[in-house]
């Protein structure tokens, strides 16, 4: 996907608005292939050996999930439902039978009892006539599909929203090598950005909507993000660094306009932001650090 005006153009991008829908919609088999690095393949640079051994392992975690998720989970919700209904009409037809056996005060009543359907034969045909196991796993199915199908596009949401507005800045390989460890915080700085939000949006986002936090500190547990964000801030503000955030409407639109206009040849590098200077504490949930307190 072309992301950055600096890449190359070629006519293959210009199918990329289709398929960044379909990554959406597939995210996490996308994510799945993400280090494969399919240029190293294209150019036969990668070991087969090695590419067998990432596939091997890709099938694994997918056989696991299609069978957890559209199998297992399904036919455990139809047999669950048939076992219920079964002893649901059982005990009616149990119920009746009493019933009638109390009615049954001649032998004409006794004979008519005789030529009906049996119990046991009218259970199964309720079972049947309600579709019980069939019901049950159609609705777990698709029950299934849809919410993988949301997770993917939010999972894509929050991951392109983190990485690719207006305001990141976009590294080459060799601008990466021999860099040092301060010039390393400053590239994980600069190259993300982050979705303004309050408590419960970080929490149904993985609180990765603080992604500045999250390049600075990946073995950071990410319920601390919010705690440090005020100090990253501080720091920023104290040495003219930006500090990349906004709305997640208006993060998402970026990305989408990105994608699409870079479909096409040609596009430019769009403003960036300078230092900055807003609030140290940006969402309900946050508050600042005593280092942090008396500044501003």
């Amino acid at each position: 996907m072309r992301i950055d005006p600096h890449q190359k153009w070629h006519p293959v991008y210009l199918l990329q608005p289709i398929y960044n829908v379909m990554l959406a919609m597939l995210f996490e088999w996308g994510v799945a292939v993400h280090d494969l690095n399919f240029e190293a393949i294209r150019r036969g640079e990668k070991d087969p050996m090695l590419l067998r051994k990432e596939l091997k392992g890709i099938a694994g975690k997918a056989r696991t999930q299609i069978q957890k998720d559209y199998i297992a989970w399904p036919l455990i919700s139809g047999i669950v439902m048939t076992l219920a209904e079964l002893a649901y009409f059982a005990g009616r037809a149990e119920l009746e039978r009493r019933r009638e056996s109390r009615l049954s005060v001649n032998y004409g009543v006794k004979k008519l009892r005789y030529h009906r359907e049996k119990p046991s034969g009218n259970v199964i045909r309720q079972l049947v006539e309600r579709r019980s196991f069939r019901e049950p796993f159609k609705r777990t199915l698709t029950a299934d599909v849809a919410a993988n199908l949301i997770r993917n596009v939010w999972s894509y949401a929050i991951i392109f929203c983190g990485h690719f507005p207006d305001q990141t800045y976009t590294f080459t390989q060799e601008e990466t090598e021999d860099e040092s460890r301060g010039a390393w915080y400053v590239r994980q700085l600069t190259g993300a950005a982050n979705i303004d939000g309050g408590p419960l949006f970080h929490v149904i986002s993985g609180n990765l909507g603080y992604q500045v936090e999250h390049h600075l500190y990946p073995d950071m547990p990410s319920t601390r993000y919010g705690e440090i964000a005020p100090k990253v801030r501080e720091i920023c503000q104290r040495y003219g660094l930006p500090y990349n955030s906004g709305p997640f409407h208006r993060q998402l639109g970026m990305v989408q306009r990105t994608i699409i206009r870079l479909a096409f040849p040609g596009g430019k590098v769009r403003p960036k932001p300078g230092a900055y200077e807003g609030p140290l504490i940006r969402g309900k949930g946050e508050r600042p650090v005593p280092e942090v307190a008396g500044v501003g």
